[in-house]
């Protein structure tokens, strides 16, 4: 088969390589789709410890189960040559948080596509033992490339649940990347009155708005204090009720406590990088404006089930946000569109 190998920081080769041997207790993926998630663009762009060079990245796949081991227990409902789609959050399943139902909080979890489980930019994946749980059959019509997103929609729904919209509620989204661009149609179905969204890039908050504009009631580019003013501006100075941040950036962190009304729910969604991860924030923006901060990491098992339904229902309005789609053979083109801002989700298709 052929793999595409990340070869050191920014670098990638389309190789010939073994298909993945099958373990008694797992499965093995005719992949037909993965998605290129921001983890794994940030791992491409600056190299990641459990990524070692040669490593095949992508935890995004939708694919045929082409072969079942012996002893895999697979979930109800799914069976060999059907096609499924791979949550990417390994977990033991046995600490306190996999048994109250909280997997993305796992004592013990791991990624698919790190140390020690290659990725699914190749034509085949194998499905570790500690994954064949993972796997949710697909919608037969649901196309591969729109499935793909299952793994960071629920991410993003993991956050909207976080942050509690109650009807009414103005809600101000802060970057517009797929995430972003998922979370403004989730908050307007949740009943929020107003929905904005703000960026420090022209560019990405045009083609966001293109996609999911219908859903959006005003959109601004950051500017020196990174979309404070307009985001009183259009809350007659109150700020709004709700705020979550889907961007890496500690002045977007702080942003979101000042826009904040009183009383208001903050959500982080976006880490940090692991090398810088403290932030400054004026904590007095906390204590005099009673504001509940709240993160928001990963998906659970139950997310996962219903961003299935939420993408067959909402298949037209989401299926805008995958802007690109490129062969295994052009994943370096691929990783570039997402570093210009170009494209929103990128996927890659066999």
């Amino acid at each position: 088969m052929k793999a595409a190998f990340m070869t050191g920081v920014d670098m990638v080769e389309i190789r010939p390589a073994p298909e993945p041997q099958l373990n008694p207790e797992g499965a093995l993926l005719r992949v037909e789709a993965c998605g290129i998630c921001g983890t794994d663009a940030r791992t491409f762009f600056n190299g990641d410890p459990r990524a070692p060079a040669p490593w095949i990245l992508g935890h995004e796949p939708v694919g045929v189960l082409e072969e079942v081991g012996p002893r895999a227990v697979l979930p109800p409902g799914i069976k060999k040559g059907d096609r499924v789609f791979l949550g990417s959050i390994l977990t033991c399943g046995r600490c306190r948080y996999c048994m109250e139902g909280l997997q993305n909080l796992c004592d013990e979890h791991l990624l698919y596509g790190y140390d020690p489980y290659p990725g699914a930019y190749a034509e085949y994946a194998a499905v570790p033992p500690i994954a064949v749980k993972n796997l949710i059959p697909l919608p037969a019509d649901l196309p591969s490339d729109l499935a793909t997103v299952a793994d960071p929609f629920a991410c993003a729904l993991n956050g909207i649940e976080m942050l509690d919209i109650r009807l009414g509620d103005t809600v101000v989204i802060i970057g517009s990347g797929p995430i972003g661009c998922w979370q403004s149609v989730m908050a307007r179905d949740r009943g929020a009155s107003r929905v904005f969204l703000t960026d420090v890039n022209r560019q990405r908050l045009d083609v966001a708005l293109g996609a999911v504009g219908t859903f959006v009631d005003e959109a601004w580019v950051a500017g020196d204090d990174n979309g404070v003013a307009e985001a009183l501006e259009h809350t007659a100075g109150r700020g709004p009720e709700r705020v979550i941040v889907a961007a890496p950036s500690k002045q977007a962190q702080q942003a979101a406590l000042e826009m904040a009304a009183k009383r208001a729910r903050v959500v982080y969604f976006a880490g940090l990088p692991k090398h810088d991860p403290v932030a400054h924030l004026d904590m007095n923006q906390l204590h005099y404006k009673e504001l509940s901060i709240l993160g928001a990491y990963g998906a659970t098992h139950r997310q996962y089930r219903i961003t299935m339904d939420y993408l067959e229902r909402r298949r037209q309005e989401l299926a805008s946000v995958v802007t690109h789609r490129f062969p295994l053979a052009q994943i370096g083109e691929a990783f570039n569109t997402i570093r210009s801002g170009s494209g929103l989700k990128v996927v890659i298709v066999q």
